[in-house]
Parts: structure tokens; sequence; C-alpha cells
């Protein structure tokens, strides 16, 4: 589009559903916004979509002006963000063969698919849940609280019949 958008936009978003949602996270994070709904939404001139016609797209504004460029940097953290997340969901998928993995509660091994590394699954054996571990997560720096019985009484699952 060659119109210059008001200085209060921070995102565009391809439709309102869309918007709406990063306005509820921005409304989240502090920022009061509104969306703006385009006054003349563009449809295909042909109207089966063969030719190219860029919809103006719903706004996303800022209230306050001088909040504009660190919501702007903000959004651009959270789709780095969630660049990275799709990089690794994908890579998983792309994963071949099997991987054994051993249930902490019973202590029997079972053969999963290399796609579920990274996954919570139900045991065969005892039928509670166990993780799947994937190479590629770091839980260096995860602090997982004390031994059982002393993080506040947290309950084990009920095991199925």
């Amino acid at each position: 589009m060659s119109e210059e958008r008001d200085p209060r936009c921070v995102h565009v978003a391809p439709d309102l559903h869309t918007a709406d949602l990063v306005a509820a996270w921005l409304g989240e994070k502090g920022f009061k916004c509104e969306v703006v709904v385009p006054e003349n939404p563009a449809a295909p001139p042909d109207g089966i979509g063969l030719t190219t016609h860029d919809a103006p797209g719903v706004e996303i504004r800022v209230i306050d002006v001088d909040q504009a460029e660190k919501v702007r940097e903000a959004i651009a953290e959270q789709r780095e963000a969630l660049k990275v997340i799709q990089e690794a969901r994908e890579r998983r998928a792309a994963r071949t063969g099997t991987v054994t993995a051993v249930c902490e509660e019973c202590g029997k091994s079972s053969e999963w698919p290399a796609v579920d590394m990274g996954s919570t699954q139900e045991c065969p054996h005892c039928l509670r849940y166990m993780d799947v571990p994937d190479p590629d997560d770091d839980w260096g720096d995860v602090d997982f609280g004390t031994e059982d019985g002393e993080d506040g009484g947290m309950p084990k699952p009920e095991e199925k019949p």
C-alpha cells in the first residue's frame, strides 16, 4: 500500500481475529491499544483470486504514540521467539526412526517414534505420564523444585484402570 499509516500503528494483521489476539497480548503487556478495521476492505477484482491485490489489513494502534516504538520492539522480539519455536517444530517433525525412553514411575523402557521426542506420553506399562526426552532441549537452567513429597504435596496422577 502506498498510503501512509497512522504513526500509532504498530502492527498490521491479515484479519480481525489475528488483530484481536495481538491486541489482547499487548494489553496483557500493559500497552493500551485499539483495533482499526479498514474502511474499504480490498477484495480480489476478478472474484476468484487470480489477480494480486493487497488487502489493507487490520491495524493495531497504540493509544499513546510515545509507546509505539517500544511496542514495535516487543512485537519483533515475539516474532523472533515464535520463529525459533516453529523451526524446532519443523526439525522434530522431520525426524525418523525411534527413541527409547525410561518411565520414571515404573522404570521400564519403551520405544517411541522419533517425532515424539520432547513430548509427554502415556507409559504403555504403568499408564502414567512419562517424558520422551529430546536431545535438542536444554533443561540445565530449570529449577525442578525439591524431592517428591517436599514440593507442596503435589499428588501423583491417578492410575488408569
